[in-house]
């Protein structure tokens, strides 16, 4: 199995069934099938739509019954706009295969885009039932990214916090948790999980404008102006580079 980050912060799990990470289908599927739908992972990868969906309609016309043929089409459509499309191939793909973890994981991230967020906690939850996905962190981080969206804070919380006790080192994890703990006013923990974060991934000017906020109520004016620093270096044109200068002449 591989996995890829998009569709925002997200994770989302491709299939890869002869390569050792999935479950193969008890279906005889041809060989054709099978490499049609590997192609059709790269390309989707590589950002190649319209090859990736040539090459899975391919594979769903020699095997209408395909699960993974019909759970990756779902992410082509998905990453299309075409919703309605997505929806039926997700559904089709779980009908086939009702305790895939992958599917049930992808399904619940358009969901939750779609702002269906009950009904994507259930196939996040559902995902970490299954004995084939062997990802339950990025279950977890993806269950609070969307209680964020709800917003449900306290759920988002206890999800985030579940997902960095099974991987410690998750970036979006990490920096939720800091900006939760930044509108708690807990500044000390904020500054913590920053700083955990910033140890496993670069600063964007997301990261660099939470460390402004959070050292500012610290009373760390040093640590404001590196942050300061830092995102006017990299970041000139950003928003959070606007809501910096903002801030100064506020204070002027």
């Amino acid at each position: 199995m591989m996995s890829l980050r998009s569709l925002g912060v997200f994770v989302l799990s491709l299939f890869l069934v002869a390569c050792g990470g999935g479950v193969k289908e008890e279906i005889d599927i041809p060989e054709l099938v099978e490499t049609n739908l590997h192609l059709a992972i790269g390309y989707l990868e590589q950002g190649r739509t319209e090859a990736s969906l040539e090459k899975l309609q391919k594979a769903l016309k020699m095997a209408p019954d395909y699960a993974p043929a019909h759970g990756t089409i779902a992410l082509v459509y998905q990453r299309l706009g075409e919703f309605d499309q997505a929806d039926e191939h997700f559904q089709r793909a779980l009908s086939l295969q009702p305790m895939d973890g992958r599917t049930h994981n992808n399904y619940a991230v358009m969901l939750c885009q779609a702002r269906k967020f009950d009904q994507a906690e259930k196939h996040f939850l559902m995902a970490l039932e299954s004995r084939n996905y062997q990802t339950p962190a990025s279950a977890f981080e993806n269950l609070g990214v969307c209680a964020l969206q709800k917003p449900d804070i306290k759920k988002a919380e206890k999800y985030l916090r579940r997902a960095l006790q099974i991987d410690p080192v998750l970036p979006v994890a990490l920096l939720r948790m800091a900006q939760i703990s930044l509108d708690n006013r807990r500044f000390m923990s904020g500054r913590a999980y920053l700083q955990r974060y910033q140890a496993v991934a670069p600063d964007n000017a997301g990261s660099l404008w939470l460390g402004i906020q959070i050292e500012t109520q610290l009373g760390d004016a040093a640590a404001v102006r590196e942050y300061a620093n830092q995102l006017s270096r990299h970041f000139p044109d950003s928003d959070e580079m606007g809501l910096l200068l903002d801030r100064e002449a506020r204070q002027r």
